[in-house]
């Protein structure tokens, strides 16, 4: 499927798994009205409506959420809370659409709050009054930050901008054109010398907070990105997005350090606790998930709810977290820091009995048959990678002939190689094979001890001819394999499950292939650029690929 971001994000009441019944009224939004119909909720948990966004004030005292009747247009919600008893505190009006981003200043003097039609607000915590309105952004305010000293906010828009203010005076103090489409999310670093951003574009940047210069970029997303969240020591940067990933970055040298996978849709938000050990990261299949930082696995994490998790935050103490869906919120208890199990590894099936020799059948007389018409002729070419790229730091080495050969370290990985189409014949296929090779356990191809491999997502992007970025996926049309696992058929490295995946016990120690059909609508250009992963997120992390080559296959080819 060609992703569409600003598309998805205009439509995210029917993409978001069907959540809103009725369509918003036209576009044009209303304005600011209290909700009418029953008094509002005296406490969170008779509090029904949509929580989109949720965070605390430092001493732990305050919740203050963001949310409304609806995704888009409809005026929207902010409410302080008791955070102890879960009291409604005070309700901070004036958003004529949902408000989808809400922080408060480490000093907590101040709130901002930010909706679905550009407007940011700037709160008093105390006197909960407006202090300044501010108005830049054309279209959709995802995401916002504080400084660390509270003098400047970060907000971040679908006009592809960061807006810098001055909490003081309410000023623009600088806008920083950051993304090549929507930036979703921004966060400051705990020594407020950078900002990190996360955009539609799948890229996580970096911004020196002083000047706004670019000070690098994080790749690796398959999609487009979600949140970001610094570790409260800032040695750690984590993302999450569309691509059902959380990704966590050493901040030091812009590396990444993990990919923890096992999301089954969307992840949405992120929040560490107080000493970085461990991260919770929401998602829309009601799941909220805790990880283990150092261990880089997942713990085990509360009970789901039946609602799309759209904002998930630790208590500063830690010992609760706060779930905000469309369905209202709710505090749970922390589940006590616990390895989840791992799943068994890819069992081997027993060798299928032997079929019987065919009985011996007398020559067919010749018969004279009409000519078939001619096809397009059709060949396979190797596509040589310009570069290897691993999540894990493992290394490969390009052969001549295209074939990559994996070697270092072994966990969950994701291969990441870049090459340009070739001319010939359009390109009606992708041909993986998975080669076997002496220095491989078993032979290979895979590199786990038995020599199986587990390849979760196969995906292939491509740009316009002459051009460095690939934005656009292919979604194939179908995929075919030499030899496939029973559970593990190759269909399950195209479906979009980082679950699922092909794997071939019984048939290791010998070359296998796939084949993955490119949608006669769908046209990759003569030197289009190319980006192809290899996706293997098994959870034992040792079910990497390791030797393959890529093909391209090119029909009406001479």
């Amino acid at each position: 499927m060609r992703r569409r971001f600003p598309i998805v994000l205009g439509c995210l009441t029917a993409i978001a798994c069907g959540l809103v019944a009725a369509a918003d009224p036209a576009p044009a939004p209303p304005a600011a009205a209290a909700p009418s119909g029953p008094a509002p909720a005296a406490s969170l948990p008779d509090f029904k409506r949509w929580i989109i966004a949720g965070d605390f004030s430092a001493d732990g005292n305050l919740l203050l959420t963001a949310g409304g009747e609806s995704l888009l247009y409809r005026p929207g919600d902010v409410v302080l809370w008791n955070a102890v008893d879960g009291k409604r505190v005070a309700d901070m009006t004036g958003h004529p659409t949902a408000v989808w981003a809400a922080k408060i200043s480490k000093d907590m003097k101040l709130a901002a709050t930010a909706g679905y039609d550009g407007l940011v607000k700037l709160w008093d915590v105390a006197g909960k009054a407006v202090k300044h309105d501010l108005k830049k952004h054309k279209g959709w305010v995802r995401s916002l930050a504080f400084s660390p000293d509270g003098s400047k906010l970060a907000t971040a828009g679908e006009d592809g901008t960061v807006v810098i203010w001055n909490t003081a005076d309410g000023k623009e103090v600088k806008t920083v054109t950051a993304h090549a489409g929507p930036v979703t999310a921004v966060a400051f670093s705990p020594d407020g010398a950078t900002i990190a951003t996360g955009g539609g574009d799948k890229l996580v940047k970096l911004w020196n907070a002083a000047d706004g210069a670019e000070k690098g970029k994080l790749e690796g997303h398959g999609d487009a990105i979600w949140a970001v969240a610094y570790s409260p020591d800032g040695s750690k940067l984590a993302s999450c997005g569309a691509d059902r990933s959380v990704k966590l970055w050493t901040t030091s040298d812009s590396k990444e350090y993990a990919t923890l996978s096992g999301h089954k849709d969307w992840a949405t938000s992120l929040s560490f606790n107080a000493d970085g050990s461990r991260l919770a990261s929401g998602c829309l299949d009601g799941t909220v998930k805790l990880w283990d930082v150092a261990a880089k696995a997942e713990q085990i994490g509360p009970e789901a709810v039946k609602s799309s998790v759209w904002t998930v935050g630790f208590t500063p103490d830690g010992k609760r977290l706060f779930i905000g869906s469309h369905a209202g919120g709710r505090f749970v208890p922390t589940p006590e820091p616990k390895l989840a199990p791992l799943p068994a590894s890819p069992p081997t099936p027993p060798a299928p009995p032997a079929s019987p020799a065919p009985a011996a059948q007398a020559p067919a007389s010749p018969a004279v048959s009409p000519a078939p018409a001619q096809a397009p002729a059709v060949k396979t070419m190797p596509l040589v990678p310009k570069s290897f790229a691993s999540t894990a730091g493992a290394a490969g080495a390009i052969a001549a002939d295209g074939a990559v050969t994996v070697t270092g370290p072994l966990m969950k990985d994701t291969y990441t190689l870049k090459g340009v189409a070739p001319g010939g014949g359009r390109i009606k296929g992708i041909r993986l094979e998975t080669l076997a090779d002496p220095s491989l356990p078993g032979q290979g191809p895979g590199r786990s001890d038995n020599g199986n491999f587990v390849l979760s997502r196969f995906v292939v992007s491509f740009g316009p001819a002459g051009g460095a970025d690939t934005p656009t996926a292919v979604k194939f049309a179908a995929a075919k394999a030499d030899f496939e696992q029973p559970s593990y058929g190759i269909a399950g490295a195209i479906d979009d499950k980082p679950e699922t995946g092909w794997a071939i016990a019984g048939g290791m120690g010998k070359p296998q292939a796939a084949t993955f059909d490119v949608p006669a609508d769908v046209t990759i250009a003569e030197n289009a650029p190319l980006t192809i992963l290899l996706d293997h997120q098994h959870p034992d992390g040792k079910h990497a690929i390791g030797k393959f080559r890529i093909s391209v296959i090119q029909e009406g080819a001479k």
